[in-house]
């Protein structure tokens, strides 16, 4: 039997605005919150969050994947502990950017 149109779910749209590239961020590091996470905004460090660096590594692998883009991220510009979600944010808007512009 041939699926009907709607028996197919529909594409995700992609995940550029702040709001979706936030939600996108947080649904990717929630698999390596050592705490919870309700009161999370972009201002909580990597370090109140408790993801270690070898974590925020597998986390930009992960963002890279979901988000189509290359992440430049230069552990010796700020330490991991003090790396915001907000840094990382901007890491993914600044990555999407420089993918459009070569679009």
């Amino acid at each position: 039997m041939i699926p009907s149109v709607a028996d197919v779910a529909p594409a995700q749209p992609p995940l550029t605005t702040g709001d979706t590239i936030e939600a996108g961020l947080f649904q990717i590091v929630r698999k390596y919150l050592k705490t919870q996470d309700a009161d999370w905004t972009t201002a909580t460090t990597m370090a109140e969050a408790q993801i270690d660096s070898l974590d925020l590594v597998e986390v930009i692998f992960e963002i890279e994947d979901q988000f189509g883009v290359e992440i430049t991220f230069n552990a010796n510009a700020k330490s991991a502990d003090e790396t915001t979600f907000g840094d990382v944010v901007d890491l993914i808007r600044s990555a999407l950017a420089a993918k459009a512009r070569k679009a």
